[in-house]
This record gives structure tokens, C-alpha cells and sequence, in this order.
């Protein structure tokens, strides 16, 4: 795996959505009102909400990582990625040292 140093899109909860006990109609009348706010790209995504097991649905939009955000998800990669070669080494030398060079 690569390190991606591009700027990523993430989504962003804007607003929560409850078409629970709606109807049909009622829910195409909120969703249409989502879209002409936030656009069709928005979603609904499920969240987990943070105190319980509860889960809700949210409105989210894809905007860019912010500097800080992209700065924490390369050292993760970068950290990932050396662990990994680490691991790949210490591999390929149990190999060697058990097959020898051949």
C-alpha cells in the first residue's frame, strides 16, 4: 500500500433525519427538501450515537479533509506502511534463514 498524500473527500453529519412514523409521501416531501438544500450528492448515512447502542440516520455531505485531518491520516499511513515492511522483512529473513539462499 502507497501513502496517499492527496487532499481525500470525508462526509460531514450536517443534520439528523427522522422518517420514522412517516408516510410515503411525507418522507419523498423531506427528502426533496434535503436535496434542495444540500444538493443530490448528499446522503443518509447511519451513525452510532456516542453515549448508547442507539443508532440514528444523518444527512451527509463529502467535503474536503482539512489540514489537520489530512496531516494525522499520513502519519497513520506512513506509520502503517513501515510496520508492515517491518513485518515483511522479519518474514523474509525466517524464510531465508529456514530455506537459505537458493
Amino acid at each position: 500500500m502507497t501513502v496517499n498524500r492527496e487532499r481525500m473527500m470525508s462526509p460531514k453529519r450536517i443534520e439528523s433525519l427522522d422518517l420514522e412514523y412517516s408516510t410515503l409521501s411525507d418522507a419523498l416531501d423531506t427528502i426533496q427538501c434535503l436535496i434542495d438544500k444540500y444538493g443530490p450528492d448528499a446522503a443518509i448515512l447511519e451513525y452510532e450515537d456516542q453515549y448508547s447502542d442507539n443508532k440514528y440516520l444523518a444527512v451527509s455531505i463529502k467535503v474536503p479533509e482539512t489540514d489537520e485531518e489530512m496531516a494525522r491520516r499520513i502519519r497513520e499511513e506512513e506509520r502503517w506502511e513501515a510496520d508492515k515492511t517491518a513485518r515483511d522483512r522479519a518474514e523474509f529473513e525466517r524464510l531465508k534463514a529456514k530455506f537459505g539462499d537458493k
